[in-house]
């Protein structure tokens, strides 16, 4: 008998999977952001047709830190998904975490054969590379889980709490690239939307993205010169050492 379709979140899912992803998101402690769900035949070319059938979800994760999206897929594993990061340098995707629910009965034929690989050990894309997520859980199934696991129950979770993590080096590059994906383009986003904030009103709202003709790494130049005239810096447009310090003192982590 095929699995029970539901809307949730706005995608169309199956309540196992539903099931499964609530208690991951217990786990991981906060909510995913689910940015495909299953049920989506010919949705997303670069799916493969993995989410063709049941038990398939991607988590939209560009905007948390490696170690919150560590957990998620640690999370999406101890629960029953084969689950891993993909990443802009493995295809024409952003960040995210793609997970097929293994032992799903609606699964498609590549997301059983993803599911097939995970368990051995392969990382579920065409070039059969080595599995590059946690150890451990090849032979976890959502039913295993809950025998391992009685008291697990699902439930409402709350948003991940914000990345306050500024890289030096993903700054640097933003002074000179247009391009920045992944977690280097939320760290530049993250600058210019702390100096829209109120409470720093550096710039204003509308400057967090640049006007129509004006390149990302003039405009991302243009306003680290303003954040650095209203805390009193030398006017360099380089996101540097003092600029750093000034959002530190606001709560953010600045590394390399």
């Amino acid at each position: 008998m095929p699995e029970a379709r539901i809307t949730w979140r706005g995608f169309q899912l199956n309540k196992r999977t539903v099931a499964m992803v609530q208690v991951a998101e217990k786990l991981a402690k906060f909510q995913f952001t689910i940015m495909q769900g299953s049920y989506n035949k010919g949705g997303v070319a670069a799916s493969a047709g993995t989410h063709d059938g049941g038990g398939a979800i991607d988590v939209a994760v560009a905007d948390l830190s490696p170690a919150q999206r560590k957990a998620v897929v640690l999370a999406l594993r101890q629960v029953g998904f084969a689950a891993w990061q993909r990443t802009p340098s493995q295809g024409r995707w952003p960040f995210h975490i793609h997970a097929i629910a293994v032992g799903d009965k609606d699964l498609s034929r590549g997301a059983a054969h993803q599911a097939l690989e995970y368990r051995r050990c392969k990382n579920g894309l065409a070039n059969r590379g080595k599995d590059d997520g946690p150890p451990g859980y090849y032979g976890m199934t959502w039913e295993l889980c809950q025998k391992v696991h009685p008291n697990l129950t699902a439930g409402p979770q709350p948003p991940p709490p914000p990345n306050a993590t500024i890289s030096l080096g993903a700054m640097e590059y933003a002074r000179t690239h247009d391009s920045m994906s992944g977690v280097w383009g939320a760290d530049r986003a993250q600058v210019l939307a702390w100096a829209a904030h109120p409470k720093v009103a550096a710039i204003s709202k509308a400057e967090t993205r640049p006007p129509a003709g004006v390149a990302w790494h003039v405009h991302f130049q243009q306003m680290t010169k303003k954040i650095q005239l209203k805390f009193k810096l030398p006017a360099t447009g380089v996101f540097n050492a003092s600029t750093a310090a000034v959002m530190k003192r606001y709560g953010y982590t600045i590394i390399a």
